[in-house]
């Protein structure tokens, strides 16, 4: 595969140095209208640099282009793109945008979209893999191999993307709004908020390490509640805890951030 990255902001710098460690003699061409901020990335990535405006040169070089743009920049770029990208395979991580979109606006029929999200900064991202209805087989399998570059990935339909925007691609906000809420409670009953904080970093580590376990050795994955019916003692500390979760309405809140999350996304699609 010959890859080349359009955007070299946080996820397309965070995906070519998962292609580097996954693919050790892969060379990525780089494209970004920041010249240093480009040159950093081909520093660690062995890569190649294209000027912003060689389009015609960086589209003959890559098989497959990534498009790591913000979504309102796409339009100016495929415009002057498009003359180009008609044989190129395409992954687009820009949220908002659809596969048809990208088809009309390349003119080429291997689309694939791609929703990733921050944990792919250190290769722990889950992405979701939606392929076009022309997207060959080969390209699906190049695509999922780059995804899991920065993580796992899961192939969805498009029409699932909105909702894994909300559950995931959003999603971790949510886990880092919790992390730092369980170290405010440490912090509120005496442990220093750094202190807290670690202990909450680590007892979430906990929970989805024992969540990741294969229960006997089955390939099946633990299920929360019956992890947490294990955990509950008759009359003991933990009920409480879970009692006063439920009094503020966790489960609901967390279902209606997903559900409100997911109803923004398809909005932009719109």
């Amino acid at each position: 595969m010959k890859i080349g990255i359009i955007g070299v902001g946080n996820m397309g710098a965070a995906i070519a140095e998962g292609m580097r460690k996954s693919f050790p003699e892969i060379v990525i061409g780089i494209m970004d209208t920041d010249i240093n901020k480009a040159k950093q990335v081909v520093q660690t990535v062995s890569g190649k640099i294209f000027p912003a405006d060689k389009y015609e040169d960086f589209c003959s070089y890559s098989d497959i282009i990534i498009l790591a743009v913000k979504p309102q920049y796409l339009d100016g770029l495929l415009v002057k793109l498009s003359k180009f990208t008609k044989t190129n395979k395409i992954i687009s991580v820009a949220a908002g945008k659809t596969i048809s979109y990208f088809e009309e606006k390349t003119g080429s029929d291997n689309v694939i979209r791609f929703m990733p999200n921050i944990a792919a900064t250190v290769s722990e991202a889950i992405t979701a893999v939606s392929p076009g209805k022309n997207a060959s087989e080969e390209f699906l399998k190049e695509a999922v191999s780059i995804a899991e570059s920065i993580g796992k990935s899961i192939i969805l339909s498009e029409s699932q993307m909105s909702a894994f925007t909300g559950l995931s691609g959003s999603g971790i906000a949510y886990v880092l709004s919790f992390i730092h809420a369980l170290a405010l409670g440490g912090t509120e009953q005496g442990i220093p908020y750094d202190q807290s904080l670690k202990i909450a970093i680590q007892t979430v580590n906990g929970a989805t390490a024992i969540l990741n376990k294969d229960v006997h050795s089955g390939g099946r994955k633990e299920n929360p509640i019956n992890l947490l019916t294990k955990v509950i003692s008759a009359g003991g500390t933990t009920i409480k805890g879970v009692q006063a979760l439920e009094e503020g309405r966790m489960t609901a809140t967390v279902m209606d951030a997903v559900k409100k999350a997911s109803n923004r996304a398809t909005e932009l699609e719109s």
